[in-house]
């Protein structure tokens, strides 16, 4: 029986969906314990919505100018592996819509 449960888990380390959702899930308990979420959401709902994009530009180029480049890669890394997440999702929900046709 304890060959099942290792076949059972490594089953589950071989889908790369797990390790984007590992190291996500990382990025984002870092990126909350080094900025202050408040902030970052009383900043954003000071500022008009049309700049809004403006703002987030200059705030990350800031961050780079002031050697936050810890900050700025975790900002990176959420962005891609959500980005990554979306895509694979997208595929994944396709391919069973095809499949049902």
């Amino acid at each position: 029986m304890r060959r099942v449960y290792y076949s059972y888990a490594l089953s589950y380390t071989q889908q790369p969906m797990l390790f984007v959702g590992l190291i996500l899930g990382g990025a984002v308990a870092l990126f909350g314990r080094w900025t202050h979420v408040a902030s970052i959401t009383d900043n954003l709902l000071g500022t008009p919505l049309g700049n809004i994009p403006n703002f987030a530009a200059a705030s990350f180029m800031s961050a780079i100018e002031r050697g936050e480049l810890g900050t700025v890669l975790v900002v990176l890394t959420i962005a891609s592996l959500t980005a990554i997440a979306v895509w694979k999702l997208r595929r994944v929900q396709l391919a069973s819509v095809w499949q049902a046709v």
